[in-house]
Order: structure tokens, then sequence, then C-alpha cells
């Protein structure tokens, strides 16, 4: 009997099997990505189930050249490092792939998690796959590791996993496959786990695992000639060399009375790769190659369950349309300003002026709006639509709108949101991946018009609205010297309340001393450049000073509190000034920017629901603002993988996450 472990997120539940797709089903076209891609064993089983793959990525050097070899994938689709690129270059997928590095996790590794800070905290890669799926949102995903991450730091780990795609909106099932239970003769138990976005497909009935198959094929057929055991060792990486009989033995079988190792032949078919698979690389790299692969007959069975549910389930357009707190104060803003047609300028304090500008037009998306005195004029796919404006929300209800997105929960629907959202056409409510607009405007100042005015929008009507979001992007890396090695695990391992900063006082306390070393994202670090040759150096000491409590937390504060006397203050200040106007207005940290804005000015809707309005036709007041309102917050230092020692080029590394909020 197959040793299993399966369930759905909600309530696991021990040996639930659920019919699969049936054998004959055929799937529709689909595209794929290939994160983690090793040498192409998910690529492999879905290219043969009809799917097309738009995107892969994969470091390792060696497994590149097979991977390239077996698929000649264009290279502008194929990635190295999946930290190095911005989820907005990944092409929009149905079905995302990942086989996530398993030796933090893995009975034969050292099982450090979460908290491997080897070879780039490979133990952390699976936030880059969380980003992905929360920024391109495709259908669903398979994701594959050992099975031994199940259990890992008592179950602690993956409860984490389960609870981070459960919160990205994707219903998620797991369940642990031996090859075996799939006609190939090897072990090789795995977990997979398969989730689905809640949004595009219904996920109201449980998802089907593939039924085990009878175990037909033995090492035997896999030797061509008799061979002792039925079912043979999991195929893996590296271990010591050992006689048959030893208890590590994994390579030698018996097979017609003689000693044999495992070859390359067998290895590849036991892998479930074609015969004629390539390998321009060494023996040895070849067979740690497929050691580090899936099994393509289970991904192969998994994958057709999964595209089967997917198609079988898609939501249609009469699906309730359900939207966070910042998308509604989005559509918020759009509506109430179509209403009030007259936007007055807020001053640095956040409070509305007596100057003011008449807007005129509001283009969004496809969609623009012309404000004419009792009607609005749609412009959408060049044809035109009138409605009166009493057709919309009412002043009452407008305000009643911003008090249910304060008291609303995280998502949430609103039936007069959809209904004006549809009448108006509007089709986007934000900015495209190279603009920070989320809207444009054509706008009356006095006697002047400005046309096509880009616009963001800052909502206090959820969370503090964020100016600069936090990712690995903007993970800032600090090299520790003088720090004695034995002191490594020990502060790794402090877990207080405030473990970054208590972490921090340690390595100070230990001898250790911070140097700036780099941005982790070369890109972010190069625009920084663009507005001050030392704007890295100095938004890396700002952060080490917000994280070991040297200021509270405006950024404003470290100027004044932190700096040398014989250092200009006030010239800090106007570069710290400058950096939060770019950073709002022009900078994407993952994106080389141009210095060109992208976005003119910011609409802010304050706690009340009133909006003011800032541009940068009134510039000292925009960069006054938002600059005395900046504030440093802590992110997850788990899914941002910052805040403890690693070791990387044979120095001892720290790393900080960057996030700014508006207050």
């Amino acid at each position: 009997m197959w040793d299993e472990v399966s369930g759905h997120h909600a309530a696991p539940q021990l040996g639930l099997f659920a019919d699969p797709a049936p054998a004959h089903q055929t799937t529709a076209p689909f595209t794929f990505i290939d994160l983690f891609a090793g040498i192409g064993g998910f690529h492999v089983a879905l290219k043969a189930l009809g799917g097309e793959c738009v995107f892969a990525s994969e470091i390792d050097k060696h497994a590149r050249q097979t991977y390239q070899a077996n698929h000649g994938i264009d290279d502008a689709l194929f990635n190295d490092d999946i930290r190095a690129i911005s989820t907005d270059k990944i092409a929009d997928h149905d079905l995302l792939c990942a086989g996530f590095p398993c030796q933090p996790f893995s009975q034969a590794g050292k099982k450090k998690g979460f908290k491997d800070g080897e070879k780039s905290e490979r133990g952390n890669l699976f936030f880059n796959i969380l980003d992905v799926l929360e920024h391109k949102r495709p259908k669903a995903f398979i994701l594959e590791n050992v099975r031994h991450l199940v259990n890992h730091d008592d179950g602690n780990t993956f409860a984490t996993i389960l609870d981070y795609l459960d919160k990205a909106d994707y219903q998620v099932s797991f369940k642990v496959i031996k090859a075996s239970d799939f006609n190939v003769p090897q072990h090789r138990a795995r977990v997979f786990i398969v989730g689905f976005d809640r949004c595009s497909v219904d996920t109201r009935r449980p998802f089907v695992f593939p039924t085990p198959l009878l175990l037909t094929k033995t090492m035997s057929d896999i030797f061509n000639a008799p061979c002792e055991k039925k079912v043979g060792f999991t195929l893996r990486v590296g271990g010591k060399g050992s006689v048959i009989d030893d208890r590590r033995n994994w390579e030698f079988y018996r097979v017609n009375d003689e000693v044999r190792r495992i070859g390359l032949k067998e290895a590849t078919e036991m892998m479930g790769f074609p015969a004629d698979y390539q390998f321009p690389v060494s023996k040895t790299q070849a067979m740690k190659q497929l050691g580090n692969s899936v099994c393509v007959d289970v991904v192969s069975a998994v994958a057709k369950s999964t595209l089967h549910y997917m198609q079988q389930n898609l939501r249609g357009n009469d699906m309730e349309i359900t939207r966070n707190k910042g998308e509604l104060s989005e559509l918020y803003a759009v509506i109430k300003l179509i209403h009030q047609r007259l936007l007055h300028y807020g001053d640095a304090q956040g409070n509305p002026t007596s100057d003011a500008v008449r807007v005129i037009r509001i283009k969004n998306g496809d969609t623009a709006l012309n404000l004419n005195a009792l009607d609005i004029e749609i412009i959408h796919a060049d044809t035109i639509t009138k409605i009166a404006l009493s057709a919309l929300f009412s002043s009452e209800e407008i305000s009643a709108l911003a008090q249910e997105i304060k008291a609303g929960k995280a998502t949430f629907s609103n039936e007069k949101i959809t209904q004006t959202t549809e009448l108006l056409q509007l089709t986007k409510t934000k900015g495209t991946s190279g603009d920070k607009a989320d809207f444009h405007l054509d706008f009356e100042e006095g006697n002047l018009l400005f046309a096509d005015q880009g616009i963001g929008i800052k909502s206090f009507l959820g969370a503090n609205p964020t100016l600069i979001n936090a990712s690995q992007a903007t993970n800032f890396i600090y090299e520790i010297s003088g720090l004695n090695p034995d002191a490594v695990d020990d502060i790794n391992h402090i877990e207080t309340k405030s473990k970054i900063k208590d972490r921090i006082l340690a390595i100070l306390n230990a001898g250790g001393q911070f140097h700036f070393y780099g941005c982790e994202n070369k890109t972010y670090e190069s625009n920084l450049r663009k507005v001050d040759t030392a704007m890295p150096s100095m938004m890396a000491d700002a952060l080490l000073a917000f994280f070991r409590k040297k200021i509270t937390k405006y950024l404003a504060e470290y100027p004044k509190t932190c700096l040398a006397a014989s250092d200009d203050v006030t010239v800090v200040h106007i570069r710290l000034r400058d950096f939060i106007q770019y950073s709002m207005l022009g900078i994407f940290p993952n994106q080389t920017w141009d210095g060109n804005l992208s976005a003119n000015g910011a609409l802010v809707v304050r706690q009340d629901g009133e909006l003011v309005f800032y541009h940068t036709n009134h510039y000292q007041q925009l960069k006054d603002y938002f600059y005395q309102h900046a504030f440093f917050d802590t992110p997850s230092s788990t899914r941002h993988r910052f805040g403890q020692i690693y070791r990387e080029n044979n120095k001892f590394l720290f790393k900080l996450n960057l996030q700014v909020r508006l207050g």
C-alpha cells in the first residue's frame, strides 16, 4: 500500500482520493511557466498535454544547458536568477509550475527550511513563487517538493506556506505521491501542492487528485534483465558511494546475480524522460540533474487532473466581483471626482486649501469621461454614450460608500460599484507596469488647460497607503565585519517580538559592524543613484537607523537625529524630499528608470472621504506633504527574506527591507 498524505488547506484529511480526469480526457491549449525548471521535467509533461511554455527560470548553468538542448526556449524567455526579475517581465499564463529548492527541507539535507542561509537563501525562494502568483494571477499552479516539507519544523513551515497561498486567494490541495503510484519503479515520495485562483475558477467542488495506477513496471524492466528489487531506490543527488548491502546504498542493484550501478540510461527511464533526451554535460552532471528533477509520469498525472479541473470550472462573466479596499478606494475616488468636479489642492498637513482646479475629463484605461454640466459623455471603442449624472451615486450614497469601505473586510463586493463601473465602462483602476498613474485628468487652473495629467491615488480608507512597496527588489544588503562565526547561529535564533532590532543589537554587541554592501536588485540601486549618487548608502543608513530604533519611523527624522554635526542636514533633507517625489511619481524598483516622471501628481483620499490634490505645478506643497508623512514600515521578514545573517561569497551578509507608507 502506498504512503500518502493529502487534503485541502482548510481541513487536511488523510487518504482522500477523488476521481481523476478520465484517462482519455484531452486538454484545451494552455500556457505555463516553469520556475526552478531544472532540466525540464515539468516542460516535458505539460508540452505533451498541449501546453506552451511562455517563461522559464533556472539558475544552474549546467541544467540550463540541458534544458536548452531539449526545449530550444527563446533566450528572452529563459531567465536565470528568479530573484533578479520583475514579475512584470513574466508573461501572462494559465498554469504556474515550480519544483522549488528542496535541500532546506530534505531528510538528506540539513533541513533548515526558511532559515537556510546557504547559497543565496534557497529556503526562502518559495516567496518568489508567491510574488508571481499574486501579481500574474494564473488560474492554477502545481508545486513540488520533498515529502519532509509537510512535517518540517513540526508542520509549521508547511502551515506557513499554505497560509500564504490561502491569503493570496488560492484554493489549495496537497498530497504526498510516490513515483511508484504511477507505474514508475522508484519510491521517490514527493508532496504536490495544487492551487486554483478563486477569482477565476469555481472551487466549490473538491479538486480531484489522480487515482494511483497498478504497478506493472519493475526494475527488471529498467535493467532489461532480472533484478532482485521490484521498486528501485529514490534516485538522488550526491551521497556517499557504498557497497550494495550498506544501509546507505541507493545506487547499486543485483541484476542477473551481478552487482550493477545505476547508469544514465536507467536513470533517465526511472525519471520518465524520453530515451533520446539530450544531456550535453558530463555523466556526473547528468546524473545529478536527473536526481534533482521531477518524475515526468507523476507530473503528467497531476497536471492532467489539474487542467481538467481548471478548464471544467472556469467562472463566467456573471460571477460576483469582489474587490479589495485599495481597488474600491480608487473607484470611489473616480466616482466622487465625477460628482464634485472642483478639486482642491492640499497643504503640507493634508488639509484642503483655497486653491483648486476644475476637472473636465477623466481617462481610465480605454475609456474617457467628458464631464459636462448635467451629463457625462463616455467615449469607449469609438462609441460615444451620454448618461445623466443622476444615474450614478448620489452625494449621500458616496458618503455611505466611504464608510462601507473603511468598515469592510479585506475584500468584498458592492453591487452599486459593479453597476457603476459597467455603466461608465471603467476598464482599469491601476497604473500599468511602467506607469505610476492610476488614471489621467484634463483640468483647468486659472486660464490654463493641463491635458492628460497622470494621477496616482493614495487612499486612507483602508490601511495606510504605500509609497514604496516591500519586495525582493527593495532589500538592502549589509556586509558584517568583525563578527565571530561562532555567534551566527545564536544570533539567527533570536525570536523575540522585536527580533530584527535584537539581532542587530546582538551583532553590534558581539563586535560586528554593518557596512552597506549594495541593493539586492542592482536596477534599483542604479535608479537611486540617478536621484543622487549617495542615495543608496544614505537610504541604507536611514533604514538601519529605523530597524535599530535610533529613530521612531518617519524618514524626516533621520537627518536631524542621526547625522553628525558636521553634515549639512539641510542638503540631506532636500535629497530625501527628491527621493520621495521620484519614488512616488517615477521609480519602479525593478525597472530601469529613465529619469522622467510617469505621473504628474496624486489624489489623496482622506479618512473622512474628502479628496485633496497634489501636483508638480505646486511641487513645494507636494514634496512637503509626502516627505513629512513618509514613514518606514516593517513588512514580513519571512516573506521578504531579510533580518538574519547568511553567508555568500565568503562574506557574512544581512538584509533589511525598505517599505515606505504614508501616514
